[in-house]
């Protein structure tokens, strides 16, 4: 089962920082997850939020502030016991190109995916990047740039899919995505099945569970047959033998 990292060992570590993804690594995960925006000068910087008022760090806008600038910026891990710096996309590729990645892009602007295929030319990585993406033609600009990259079914589509599961009537309303993705457990119920799983394997499609986070969630994926996890903590996973 593969193990994707959600912007590194984000659970412990500041997430999306050379440091969360170095432990990610150590900690045996195959790939890793992360968010993707365009600073001022064009460089793809790796950050969730659009500011980062989150991380304590008022007035920071992504968009509007030079790579170089952002690159300088510490945020904190989700206890403040840790720092590292924001870091760019060229600099985790140039790093890890061995590894599996998920670019959850937050953006639509075509800029982002011009940018995004001129650096996999420069830095080319071991495998298709897979795609998350927030509108229709975020979608559009994945399929003609990236016309090999599977992308995953939106937000909405997939709450719908994820709630008819719950009712063992998840065929109904799956996405056509080749690639899907559901929390293994919702309120505490198991949202598919092994069945379900193996149904989709058996049509061609991947499945992925998120956010799996503990030994429960993780015995569960591993008893359902799940292609791989999404995780904020890889380092459970390899613990456990995930």
């Amino acid at each position: 089962m593969k193990v994707w990292a959600h912007r590194g060992s984000s659970l412990i570590w500041p997430e999306n920082t050379a440091l969360a993804f170095r432990l990610a690594h150590e900690a045996g995960a195959t790939g890793f997850e992360t968010d993707l925006r365009l600073s001022k000068d064009g460089q793809i910087v790796l950050s969730h939020d659009a500011e980062l008022g989150r991380f304590g760090v008022g007035g920071v806008e992504i968009a509007a502030r030079r790579a170089a600038e952002l690159t300088t910026v510490s945020i904190p891990s989700p206890d403040g016991a840790h720092r590292d710096q924001l870091m760019l996309l060229e600099t985790l590729l140039s790093t890890y190109p061995e590894k599996d990645y998920i670019f959850d892009c937050k953006i639509d602007d075509p800029a982002l995916f011009d940018a995004l295929a001129a650096l996999l030319e420069r830095v080319p990585i071991g495998s298709c990047p897979w795609f998350l993406t927030w509108s229709a033609a975020a979608d559009r600009a994945v399929a003609a740039r990236f016309p090999k990259s599977p992308i995953f079914a939106r937000e909405r589509a997939t709450r719908a899919w994820g709630f008819a599961s719950l009712f063992g009537l998840g065929r109904l309303l799956e996405p056509p995505n080749p690639i899907l993705s559901l929390p293994v457990f919702h309120a505490g119920l198991p949202v598919v099945s092994r069945r379900q799983v193996a149904s989709l394997a058996h049509r061609g499609k991947t499945f992925i569970g998120f956010l799996v986070n503990t030994e429960k969630d993780l015995a569960r994926a591993r008893a359902i047959g799940l292609d791989g996890i999404l995780s904020d903590r890889p380092d459970l996973a390899g613990r456990l033998g995930g």
